[in-house]
């Protein structure tokens, strides 16, 4: 019997689905979705972690 183990944290994702993110002129990191959405952090993986919530 063969079992598959599906897990989503090492699914294969299409780089186009990734946030893009940039630096704002005040230092502040602001990171964007396809879907148009955005947040604000002190690093890229705050702002990041931000829109993911």
């Amino acid at each position: 019997m063969h079992l598959q183990h599906h897990d989503d944290e090492y699914a294969v994702r299409d780089p186009a689905d990734l946030p893009t993110v940039r630096q704002a002129p005040g230092g502040t990191w602001i990171a964007e979705d396809t879907h148009g959405r955005s947040a604000h952090g002190s690093t890229p993986a705050a702002a990041i972690a931000t829109l993911r919530k």
